[in-house]
């Protein structure tokens, strides 16, 4: 008598429900493996159109009427039933089939149902362990294991579920995480806005298409929607199409745009492409709207790229302050009116020489062996130009000194002037 054989014995033999049990999982655990050892992995169930199911494998037929599905049998044999009768078709796995066998064997319990439960969680299937502990509650609503099992916890003599708890500390189950229900708001609105910008990232590039298709009135359509364009939740996407657009018409387009929406986005995108962008009538379109915008502290990041390192940076920073005449940015504007650069020289033949020369102390240098890396001191003409003009045509040419000491004697007179008229 093989180990199978001895099983299917015992189980038949009367002994105590839960000994019958424990037979019983050893019985099926040996049939699945010799099943799986067979090829046969996965079972089907066909819900029918009155309501039953029939439990089987669905299997290839040679008959030439494809209205009739083909069914192995769970229990042996062969099915033939019409597809128009199945309303749907589950796959199972073995482990499920296993499971529901040895479910449908066990007895209502409290010890079956905790040896199920834990047979469930060791092999993954959580939900089928819940059930099974839902039900030893059932049977005796103090069974500590099954309550713990549950996220039950005992606090001042009564069971409360980990919701109760955090509900009791003010927060609530939002997308898998406890938080304050203010805040859930926050993130219905964040994920709200996230909707949106997508739907605006669509929708724009839409209308991109037709603005430069050969239907006139698409491009007359788009052309009206995109100038009267105000909703903030489409920022991102003009940003986005600012950015990436390579005609010149369509790139004054989005300029306009973005200026019109005045989110903070949108004047990032402004500030940097009228600093950075390599057409000069881009760079002076951005500074125009953002100039028009009348927005506060606008000076700020041009103020910051005073000291960037890239020379021609610097002058681009300084003509714009100029032109937007905030007059604190006299101070930064004369520390940067002298600014020191790193370059590399020499084209890497050895015995070629490479001269630099320094404004500051009037002397030449020079390093051989190949490429150089130098600093040099430049003076820079849009500064000077800026100052000149936020100064109301003061010019000390390149003297710091002088420059300094004309700025603290018009603080010391505007002091004055704010005693007087207290």
């Amino acid at each position: 008598m093989d180990i199978l054989q001895f099983a299917i014995c015992n189980l038949q033999s009367p002994v105590p429900a839960v000994q019958r049990f424990h037979v019983a999982r050893l019985v099926i655990g040996l049939s699945v493996t010799l099943v799986l050892a067979a090829g046969v992995a996965r079972g089907d169930r066909f819900q029918l159109t009155g309501g039953g199911q029939v439990e089987g494998r669905l299997i290839e037929s040679n008959d030439d009427d494809k209205s009739l599905l083909v069914i192995e049998l769970t229990d042996g044999g062969r099915l033939k039933i019409p597809r128009s009768e199945v309303t749907r078709i589950e796959s199972r796995s073995a482990l499920e089939i296993e499971y529901e066998k040895l479910a449908r064997s066990s007895p209502d319990t409290i010890e079956a149902h905790l040896e199920l439960a834990e047979w469930c969680r060791e092999r993954k299937l959580r939900d089928n362990a819940q059930q099974h502990f839902a039900r030893i509650l059932e049977l005796d609503p103090d069974h500590e294991a099954a309550r713990a099992a549950l996220g039950f916890r005992q606090k001042d003599g009564q069971w409360m579920t980990r919701d109760d708890v955090m509900a009791a500390r003010g927060l609530v189950l939002y997308e898998g995480r406890y938080v304050a229900p203010q805040h859930v708001e926050l993130l219905e609105r964040q994920k709200q806005t996230k909707v949106s910008q997508a739907d605006w990232a669509k929708h724009l590039e839409q209308l991109r298409r037709w603005l430069t298709g050969r239907r006139q009135d698409r491009a007359a359509q788009a052309l009206a929607e995109v100038q009267q364009l105000r909703d903030p939740a489409a920022t991102e996407a003009v940003v986005a199409m600012l950015r990436r657009e390579d005609d010149p018409a369509l790139r004054r387009l989005w300029i306009e745009v973005a200026s019109r929406l005045n989110r903070r986005p949108a004047i990032d995108a402004l500030v940097e492409l009228s600093l950075t962008d390599p057409d000069p009538e881009i760079r002076h379109d951005c500074l125009d709207h953002l100039i028009k915008s009348g927005r506060p502290g606008l000076a700020t990041p041009f103020i910051r790229a005073l000291k960037d390192s890239d020379n021609e940076m610097v002058n681009r920073a300084a003509a714009a302050l100029g032109q937007i005449g905030d007059r604190d940015a006299i101070n930064p504007l004369i520390d940067a009116l002298i600014t020191k650069h790193r370059f590399k020289v020499g084209d890497g033949d050895p015995n070629q020489h490479a001269y630099a020369f320094s404004p500051d102390s009037g002397a030449f240098s020079f390093g051989g062996g190949g490429p150089q890396i130098v600093t040099q001191a430049l003076r820079n003409p849009d500064v000077l130009s800026a100052l000149v003009t936020l100064s109301d045509g003061q010019s000390f040419d390149y003297d710091q000194r002088q420059w300094r000491r004309w700025l603290a004697a018009q603080s010391k007179l505007h002091a004055v002037d704010v005693r007087r008229d207290q």
